[in-house]
């Protein structure tokens, strides 16, 4: 069976948040050829992605924000409305809290 991504995040978002789509080879992971992956705008190896870091796709309405952890690439599920409505700091905080995984 095929697997089909619908899109999570829609173009709006990526116009709200300052998206800009990335080459997937950048994190050297196994993400699921038909998701996206976009840098987040500001912060250095900060990605949001529309499936997780194995290549599983995110839930309708969600994201996963990957990032450099102490031992390697790492990340967290997010909502789209959380993704859409928080800061630059928020995010940052959000990196800064997990980053030790």
């Amino acid at each position: 069976m095929a697997n089909k991504a619908t899109p999570n995040i829609d173009e709006e978002i990526i116009s709200q948040v300052g998206l800009q789509l990335a080459k997937k080879s950048a994190l050297n992971v196994s993400a699921d050829p038909a998701s996206r992956v976009f840098e987040y705008p500001l912060l250095d190896n900060v990605f949001v992605m529309e499936s997780d870091l194995y290549g599983n796709i995110m839930p309708p309405g969600s994201c996963f924000l990957a990032f450099k952890g102490r031992n390697g690439w790492i990340g967290k599920h997010l909502k789209i409305d959380t993704l859409k409505y928080a800061s630059v700091e928020d995010i940052k905080r959000l990196v800064d809290n997990n980053h030790e995984g």
